[in-house]
């Protein structure tokens, strides 16, 4: 078999929101979703895009002339697979961001970079980290071996996720939607197996913090709110033991909107503020029917 590895476009130390202490975070490459509000949609594509990152752009860092008076002309360099601009002609305008690592050499770096953790460990996130799912699962087993605390953002698609929980010690997924046609229009994938995987995690894991990302015109109002709180009910009423998940609303921001604009994209999404007093209603109805709301 050969060597695991992953794609990752972007690395870093961050606190609180990837899970527990100060965390080593590696955003991995590839989602099955297309959210229009992502914040990394650098990390969409399995194949890393281009990015514009200053302009004008110089003409000569393209041999086959798709950069022309400053601007680069996306159709041209589509078909592209040498991307010299940014393998050859180095330059500070045009970036591609994922690099691929055999995971032996992230435990090196972990391992390296262990006196930083200050109670934290390791966050996978996207991306969606399972769209690499062997090397996760090859890179997790190393991780816990070495006694490293593990933790994984996901979209909570993958039909095979609950065979990480065993390597997971914080487990954080999203959802989006309580209804499965208007989360498939908005992100590109239905909700049947996000609530599979909830009701995975809450009878099997010890660490759940779910997260709704609350975004005007797709999830915020009293119809969606008693969607939601439905769902979850029904997981208390089947029985299934809730104390080891916490809930936590996220409110729209503008993060990714230049990312977006960098890779060449739209960014379609319209007055998606989300008022201070809607995200508190949506938290004092979930502590109302008993379950625990956090902030990270």
């Amino acid at each position: 078999m050969p060597p695991q590895t992953l794609t990752i476009f972007q690395k870093g130390f961050n606190y609180s929101q990837d899970g527990p202490g100060n965390r080593l975070v590696y955003h991995l490459q590839g989602c099955n979703m297309a959210c229009r509000w992502c914040a990394n949609p650098e990390g969409i594509p399995d194949q890393p895009p281009l990015m514009a990152v200053k302009s004008p752009l110089l003409d000569a860092v393209c041999p086959h002339g798709a950069i022309r008076d400053g601007a680069l002309d996306r159709a041209a360099c589509r078909g592209c697979r040498g991307r010299e601009c940014v393998t050859v002609h180095k330059n500070d305008g045009l970036v591609c961001r994922g690099v691929t690592v055999p995971v032996e050499a992230l435990i090196d770096e972990v391992e390296r970079s262990r006196g930083m953790f200050f109670e934290g460990g390791v966050t996978l996130t996207g991306g969606e980290p399972t769209r690499q799912f062997e090397g996760v699962k090859a890179f997790l087993s190393l991780l816990k071996k070495a006694g490293v605390s593990t933790a994984v953002e996901t979209n909570g698609t993958h039909p095979d996720l609950a065979a990480l929980f065993p390597l997971v010690d914080t487990l954080m997924m999203d959802f989006k939607h309580p209804d499965t046609a208007v989360h498939k229009a908005f992100t590109g994938v239905g909700n049947e197996e996000i609530r599979r995987n909830i009701r995975r995690a809450a009878q099997g894991h010890p660490r759940v913090q779910l997260r709704v990302p609350l975004i005007n015109g797709f999830n915020v109002g009293q119809a969606e709110l008693d969607g939601f709180l439905a769902f979850f009910q029904g997981l208390k009423a089947d029985g299934l033991p809730l104390e080891n998940v916490t809930i936590e609303f996220l409110r729209y921001h503008e993060f990714g909107r230049q990312k977006w604009e960098q890779c060449g994209w739209e960014y379609r999404v319209e007055n998606g503020a989300v008022p201070a007093e809607w995200a508190k209603r949506y938290e004092e109805a979930f502590r109302q029917a008993g379950f625990t709301v956090i902030h990270t």
